[in-house]
């Protein structure tokens, strides 16, 4: 359903976006310009809904088992995460094909490294996120990697905002300051508690394979958001020393 959403959310807008910016803009954008804002809204949609549904399913930390290690596998998982957990997937499986079917653009928009980036980070998401809820192992790392796509939302309307030009204007100051907010808040602050988790896990409980996989993927978005991290923090120090911002510290599209 999180799927026929987007693909419906993206023909709707396909065809009201040369209207709404009006054609005669439209037209003059380059390709990467308008892929862009094409995929703005599913994005924004994204990073509003499936961390709204996941928030009850959050906690710090894992529960303790009694031998002092924390709980990964036989949990229940809350409703809310496999709801979430649907709505991101459904989401990714739809950004995925879209960036498959228009490689050329999206590679144009996002960078090649970039685009690779995220076709790895959608995939093992689409694969083993439900494998993590259906088996009640692990979950507490995807319901709070499902969260951190709240920072989306704002990446998405600073993309649109590149792409037309208007980001070097008051209402483009807050957008920018809202996405690093949230992607520091959501994914930066947050990791020492996830590594923490990850680390100090009852893995004697965790059956081989499950156990193969949590070590195999699990620390991939941590990577990725030192990565990103460190690329937002080498911009925004450049703004604050009066700089000139580079383009690439955090991509118009994206960031995973």
């Amino acid at each position: 359903a999180s799927v026929v959403g987007h693909v419906l959310l993206r023909l709707a807008w396909g065809a009201a976006a040369p209207k709404v910016i009006g054609k005669a803009k439209w037209d003059a954008l380059p390709e990467p310009k308008r892929y862009s804002l094409r995929f703005a809204p599913n994005m924004a949609l994204n990073g509003l809904v499936a961390p709204l549904v996941v928030v009850p399913a959050l906690t710090r930390l894992p529960a303790l088992t009694r031998d002092g290690a924390f709980e990964t596998v036989g949990t229940v998982a809350h409703p809310n995460a496999s709801v979430a957990c649907a709505l991101a997937i459904g989401y990714m499986a739809f950004d995925l094909g879209s960036m498959l079917v228009g490689y050329e653009a999206s590679v144009k928009a996002n960078g090649l490294l970039t685009f690779h980036l995220y076709v790895w980070h959608h995939l093992l998401s689409i694969l083993f996120w439900p494998v993590a809820i259906l088996h009640g192992s692990f979950v507490h790392f995807v319901n709070w990697f499902v969260a951190s796509e709240c920072s989306s939302l704002w990446l998405a309307l600073r993309g649109a905002m590149l792409s037309l030009g208007t980001i070097n204007t008051p209402l483009g100051l807050i957008v920018q300051l809202l996405f690093v907010i949230t992607f520091f808040g959501s994914r930066i602050v947050v990791m020492p508690d996830l590594v923490r988790a990850f680390v100090f896990a009852d893995w004697d409980k965790v059956p081989g394979w499950q156990a193969a996989i949590a070590k195999a993927t699990v620390p991939v978005p941590f990577a990725l958001n030192v990565y990103w991290g460190l690329m937002i923090a080498r911009s925004v120090a450049k703004v604050a020393l009066g700089g000139k911002k580079k383009r690439d510290a955090a991509p118009a599209g994206k960031t995973d």
